[in-house]
């Protein structure tokens, strides 16, 4: 499970999953999750206590969230650990700078999405350098697939460089509805998955793996393909691993590229097993309960065999 905390973010990645909301919200980049709501939430479903243990920290930025200290200082006292999914190119929260290591291990960690170089000003590069430098050992890097042309080989000169996590997640950008962001159509995800295996390569001759984050399609690879990425230690996975996100209002949505269609309140839940099936059959209203985006998926062997999910839903959205 996610929270998403806030609107705001500095960065403005062309791929993003959340950028049609970034865009919509305006000036309400001040609607942010409060304390308050955390707290109804932990109460309302004692799971996240006492079997899940683990909760994940979206925007925006949660950089940019005026509470985070409290909020980890909260997540701490339920004896829940928090994974902050970031670009940690704004300057460190000070709650960040006063925690060691040591105190951290075992609370906290980092998903770290990085771009090129060129991407970054010099402000937002000294900070992501001070933030690697700082929590090495609990960040691992992530990598959105949005064109075909990035060598991403700049993300091993990264880990080597720090120490970070020898494995990145590795996604594949998604439509949004009503557009906004830049995604992988359908008809290169061929193309991308030949771009996917020459990375895992190049990943493996550094003693790096890959993991597939969701999106991935078994078709998009040849079975040479999936058996070279076994070879190489990439995690090969095709089935939707999206978790419930929950933001501001306690408003609860089955990850982002779905943001705007089937929405629910968390609370009308008695737990959150109830709370994924609502979301899916409010997802259903609107896309329909068959699985699969490409016309091939209904007779394919390993979507029988629940192998493959036959990718995101989100290119029905946009049909």
């Amino acid at each position: 499970m996610n929270l998403y905390l806030t609107h705001r973010c500095n960065r403005g990645c062309p791929f993003c999953f959340a950028r049609k909301v970034l865009q919509d919200a305006g000036n309400d980049l001040d609607e942010i999750m409060s304390i308050k709501e955390v707290k109804t939430l932990l109460d309302h479903f004692p799971e996240i206590e006492n079997s899940i243990r683990n909760i994940g920290l979206l925007g925006g930025e949660p950089f940019l969230y005026p509470y985070l200290d409290k909020l980890l200082n909260l997540l701490s006292e339920r004896g829940v650990s928090a994974k902050v999914f970031t670009s940690a190119t704004n300057t460190m929260p000070d709650i960040l700078k006063e925690m060691s290591i040591d105190n951290a291990v075992g609370k906290i960690n980092f998903v770290v999405n990085v771009g090129t170089r060129d991407t970054y000003s010099e402000k937002q590069y000294q900070n992501l350098d001070l933030f690697l430098r700082h929590f090495a050992p609990l960040a691992s890097l992530s990598y959105t697939i949005f064109d075909l042309k990035t060598n991403p080989t700049y993300l091993f000169d990264l880990i080597d460089g720090y120490g970070l996590s020898r494995n990145i997640r590795v996604g594949i950008a998604l439509p949004i509805l009503f557009g906004g962001n830049q995604y992988i159509a359908l008809k290169d995800f061929k193309k991308a998955g030949c771009y996917f295996v020459d990375v895992a390569k190049q990943a493996a001759i550094r003693g790096i793996t890959l993991s597939m984050d969701c999106g991935f399609i078994a078709c998009m690879f040849t079975n040479q393909q999936i058996g070279e990425l076994l070879r190489f230690g990439t995690g090969v996975h095709f089935l939707c691993g999206a978790a419930i996100d929950i933001g501001p209002k306690l408003q609860a949505w089955n990850c982002f590229p779905l943001f705007q269609i089937g929405r629910v309140d968390a609370l009308r839940a008695d737990n959150l097993s109830e709370l994924e099936q609502m979301l899916k059959s409010s997802t259903a209203k609107y896309l329909g309960s068959s699985c699969g985006v490409l016309p091939e998926c209904t007779e394919c062997r390993l979507m029988q065999k629940g192998l493959c999910e036959g990718g995101c839903l989100s290119f029905k959205s946009i049909k």
